[in-house]
């Protein structure tokens, strides 16, 4: 049993740290996922404001009246690259004459390739687009060569791209310092928010918007943001080890107490059998005597056997009775025949009975206050808690055994001088076929149904029930009847 339940408890952990490992590496990856979108949400960013941008500048040109002509195209190349190409038209006045000016930018996915007109083959397009990031990156050189176009009549205005690009960021949850640098031929346009000083672990984007121009942007690093949007995972997660864990606890845990229990009933097993075997083979032996040879005729014999038959009797019906009573406690259809019963005459026959059995010198002090004090209960099972404890009382004090019983409206306690109860041992003395350990003492007989019994039917009563004890100086139980 020992060795199954090692394997069982390895195999356990083993479960345990598997799961923590795997729910850890999911998380970790889970965290990295988050952060590689955030970076792309945050390159997005820095192309939308781009393009609000320049779409602002549009709509400030159209409003100021006709400049000249914007024209965007963009398809495949003859090499099959990707193209764009901006082609601006402006009228110009010279000696009193006016002429058109056109002037033409090629942005190309392949430097290499010197053509500059932008073809529509079907073939090569239709492949394009079953190309998702081929399309990605055709949008984004169509912006460029808007970009461009528009950079022909107006410059860009980077305050306002730094406004809108703001706007972008806070949408993100990104409302932290940031530095802006806004790069155009030999053109640096530098924002940074006030008292904002990069950190070593700032994060660097850059978005080209053209081959000349870019915009740099440096922001703190995004841990704090990433993990408070993981927070409800991060929650749910650890919920999940925590009842797993908890789970495995109560599982092993289960387990101990079953294997606890099942030892405690071989115990039991084995105790009882002794127990019911010894009184048997006494009272057998002395009636042997009487029917087998003569010791009828000697009447002083005859009643020393016959109040040993009595006496083993007597303990095998305590015996029963105590077992039957703890069976029938856990009877739905259980029942306490409650009565008045004057404690003092309950406690006499009981004394009578402890002193006659115990084999040694045993003293009674009574403190029944007032004298002719009754109490509420069940007579039998009154009867058998005081017998339970007084009979353990006077077990467990070696030599003569001195047991006080107190009694008054509000308690009844007993108390003897005896070897004690350890303090660690305490907790577990109420346990069904718990019996304390008494090292090398071997004399004490029991088979741990005493005090489960005792505390049962106390609770029944709606009684409590309390000890206190000292190593090798005694122990008290006290029934509270309040």
């Amino acid at each position: 049993m020992k060795s199954r339940l090692k394997y069982i408890g390895i195999l356990v952990v083993v479960a345990l740290v598997g799961v923590f490992a795997y729910q850890a590496y999911w998380l970790e990856q889970l965290y990295f996922n988050i952060g590689e979108q955030m970076d792309n949400d945050i390159q997005e960013a820095m192309r939308v404001a781009d393009l609000k941008e320049v779409y602002l500048r549009l709509k400030g040109l159209e409003e100021k009246g006709p400049h000249g002509m914007l024209d965007v195209s963009a398809g495949v190349g003859e090499d099959g690259s990707l193209m764009a190409k901006a082609t601006t038209t402006t009228q110009v006045t010279l000696d009193g004459d006016r002429y058109q000016q056109s002037t033409g930018v090629v942005l190309r996915t392949n430097p290499q390739s010197d053509s500059d007109s932008v073809g529509h083959d079907d073939d090569a397009f239709m492949k394009m687009l079953e190309d998702q990031m081929s399309v990605t990156e055709l949008a984004e050189m169509i912006q460029q060569g808007l970009h461009l176009g528009v950079d022909r009549f107006e410059g860009t205005r980077y305050e306002k791209y730094d406004t809108l690009l703001t706007a972008g960021l806070q949408q993100l949850g990104l409302s932290g310092d940031h530095r802006l640098v806004c790069i155009k031929a030999d053109t640096v346009y530098q924002h940074t928010t006030a008292g904002y000083v990069p950190g070593k672990g700032a994060r660097h984007f850059v978005y080209n918007w053209a081959n000349y121009g870019r915009y740099e942007l440096t922001i703190e690093p995004t841990t704090g943001l990433l993990l408070r949007e993981m927070t409800g995972i991060l929650t749910a997660s650890g919920l999940i080890v925590l009842l797993l864990a908890l789970a495995f606890y109560f599982l092993i845990k289960t387990i101990i107490r079953q294997r606890t229990l099942d030892e405690m009933k071989t115990d039991f097993t084995n105790n009882i059998t002794h127990e019911l075997k010894t009184p048997i083979a006494v009272a057998y032996a002395a009636n042997d005597a009487l029917l087998n040879f003569g010791e009828q005729a000697d009447e002083e014999k005859r009643h020393h056997y016959l109040l040993l038959c009595r006496q083993q009797l007597e303990r095998l019906s305590g015996m029963v009775e105590q077992i039957l009573s703890t069976s029938m406690e856990r009877r739905r259809q259980f029942k306490l025949n409650i009565e008045p019963i004057a404690v003092a005459e309950l406690l006499q026959p009981v004394m009578e009975q402890q002193q006659l059995k115990a084999g040694k010198p045993v003293t009674f002090t009574t403190h029944i206050e007032p004298e002719g004090l009754t109490v509420q209960a069940d007579r039998a099972h009154l009867s058998n808690i005081l017998n339970n404890l007084i009979d353990n009382a006077v077990k467990y004090s070696p030599g003569e055994a001195r047991v006080e019983i107190t009694a008054t409206p509000a308690s009844i306690s007993v108390t003897d001088h005896g070897m004690g109860i350890a303090a660690d041992k305490l907790a577990h003395i109420y346990d069904k076929f718990y019996r304390v350990p008494t090292g090398d003492l071997h004399d004490v007989k029991g088979y741990g149904l005493g005090l489960f019994y005792v505390k049962t039917m106390v609770e029944k009563h709606g009684w409590a029930i309390h000890v206190t004890s000292v190593k090798g100086e005694g122990t008290t139980f006290t029934i509270e009847l309040t």
